[in-house]
């Protein structure tokens, strides 16, 4: 069966159309497992545009994520976002300066926090292959 690849773009066309916790499934596997090691990160995102709410948290090299709820535990940093720059910013389309300048992003609790949980992560790869039938 013939590959097709898929360059920044489409990928961020399908991007906006995956249910959220499949991108943080996406972002669960490009999780650095050494660098992530001893690590114990909790990150609020809250997609403002979308009223939707995750919890992440980073414990034992693994990234586990859930739906917000008003009993969860304070996170280290809570990031409000746009879902576009939030793909944007996770396929690496958005740089810092784009996300720190935006009206789109606003950041909560310990910035330093924030950074060292977002440097955890592999940068997804600009192109893959799907196979087609």
């Amino acid at each position: 069966s013939p590959e097709t690849g898929l360059d920044i773009s489409m990928m961020e066309e399908v991007l906006k159309q995956t249910p959220i916790p499949h991108l943080l499934d996406s972002m669960a596997v490009r999780l650095k497992g050494e660098a992530a090691d001893g690590e114990t990160l909790t990150v609020k995102i809250v997609f403002s545009d979308l009223n939707e709410s995750y919890i992440l948290s980073i414990k034992n090299c693994v990234l586990h994520h859930a739906k917000a709820k008003k009993t969860d535990i304070i996170p280290d940093a809570t990031i409000r976002i746009t879902h576009d720059l939030f793909i944007k910013m996770s396929i690496g389309k958005a740089g810092i300066k784009d996300t720190i300048l935006s009206d789109d992003l606003r950041i909560e609790g310990s910035k330093l926090d924030l950074i060292r949980f977002f440097l955890l992560f592999e940068k997804p790869k600009g192109i893959f292959n799907i196979v087609t039938p």
